[in-house]
């Protein structure tokens, strides 16, 4: 495993609010983000030139707020970055782009709600990117606290638009489904599979022992949703207290109307073969001591019949912000998590389900009262020394600000790890 700090930090009590990594690699270039700012590597990842996305794109009806979420296409040999503000504005660039210009040259398209039914005002949050075969995904929820005026639909979106029409850069079609089949109370604040081929998936929560499960497949203009059946877990808000008496998770659970993404939503999801792996944060119980990860495995070609319910879990400190991938030489599924409390201070880890090893890539020496919200975790591009068998994960840790200075800032961390090369045999 190799960890790198991106450069994409921020300071102040609040430090993790504007963390929320994301990111990819491909061409030659890491690019990352992070609430606010972004940053590039052109050498593997050892150092990072930061950029301001407001010097990037112009201050106009969508502007730019926070959010942000990252993805490299291969078969259009494109970054596409999403950024939130009035709507969003979707973005995409080539690697060799990115490298002349100095991470400045994209082509944009800006998503306002007034393109989806949506009044002026309506409030987009929490996005996600996933990438098919032959189409990128986009997701987020729509209204309530994040602003409903007269009109607005809440709940949660999912866009579908070709990979050709991102390439081209021209006029792009924009396929969406109805926010209210999403309802806030089963999707807010979920994510869509990655690695999902000619089908996405997303699932909320219908009550604790059941999830509702929604499919969009490529070439259909019909998307379905089913519930399945699944073992009751313990949907309590959980508490971790990092040495100097930070609950890290606290405003994470905070109530429904407060500030507290993700709570339980399924913000880890993937796709391996036939298999939708869903996974989420769960909280403490007769089992658990300590705040956990659940995670459900369904069968696609089975009526999405759950094959195992599993956790990941330690009775001695709290686990929680699961991020999923799957790897291309062995199926296995990467995660890219959070852990702390119970004498631990907030820290970003990564792994294979199966080993039930977490590796730390962070520092943190200080602790905070929210986390952030999600972390991120990518199938690294196919190369011909690494022909699909390692994960690039980005996470961050919070440290304080060395005297003379105060408070403390967010460090970012590129990571790139998975199995050996021999692991992966390429055919053809």
């Amino acid at each position: 495993m190799n960890a790198t700090s991106a450069g994409v930090n921020c300071s102040g009590d609040s430090a993790a609010v504007c963390a929320e990594p994301s990111g990819a690699s491909g061409g030659g270039v890491v690019f990352a983000t992070a609430n606010w700012l972004a940053a590039y590597s052109t050498d593997g990842g050892n150092t990072f030139t930061q950029l301001d996305p407001t010097k990037i794109f112009p201050n106009d009806a969508v502007g730019f707020c926070c959010d942000q979420i990252v993805q490299y296409v291969p078969s259009i040999d494109r970054f596409v970055w999403l950024l939130q503000g009035a709507g969003y504005r979707l973005a995409m660039a080539s690697p060799a782009d990115i490298k002349s210009s100095g991470g400045t040259a994209w082509t944009y398209w800006n998503l306002t709600p007034q393109l989806f039914g949506q009044p002026a005002g309506t409030g987009f949050d929490y996005p996600d990117l996933s990438v098919g075969n032959n189409s990128l995904y986009i997701s987020w929820d729509a209204g309530d606290g994040n602003g409903c005026p007269t009109g607005c639909t809440t709940g949660f979106q999912v866009v579908r638009t070709s990979l050709t029409g991102i390439q081209a850069g021209g006029t792009i079609t924009l396929d969406f489904t109805n926010p209210s089949n999403g309802p806030q109370s089963i999707t807010w604040g979920d994510h869509i599979t990655q690695n999902t081929g000619a089908e996405v998936f997303w699932a909320g929560h219908n009550g604790n022992a059941t999830l509702r499960v929604f499919s969009l497949a490529e070439g259909s203009n019909t998307y379905f949703w089913r519930d399945v059946g699944i073992s009751s877990w313990a949907n309590n808000a959980p508490t971790s207290t990092t040495p100097d008496g930070r609950d890290w998770l606290a405003k994470n659970f905070n109530g429904p109307n407060g500030n507290s993404f993700p709570r339980n939503g399924i913000i880890g999801a993937t796709r391996s073969g036939n298999q939708i792996w869903f996974a989420w944060t769960a909280g403490t119980g007769s089992n658990f001591s300590q705040p956990h990860v659940e995670m459900v495995t369904l069968d696609r070609s089975n009526n999405f019949n759950k094959i195992q319910q599993v956790q990941i879990w330690n009775n001695g400190y709290a686990f929680g912000y699961p991020a999923l991938s799957t790897n291309f030489c062995t199926g296995e599924v990467g995660i890219s998590f959070e852990y702390g409390g119970n004498g631990n201070y907030e820290n970003h880890v990564v792994g294979f389900w199966g080993d039930y090893v977490a590796y730390i890539t962070t520092g943190s020496d200080v602790g905070t009262d929210r986390y952030g919200d999600y972390v991120t975790i990518r199938q690294a591009p196919l190369t011909d020394s690494d022909p699909g068998n390692l994960f690039t994960a980005f996470g961050f840790g919070i440290n304080k600000v060395a005297p003379p200075g105060s408070g403390s800032n967010t460090d970012v961390h590129y990571i790139i790890f998975g199995r050996p090369a021999s692991s992966c045999q390429r055919i053809g």
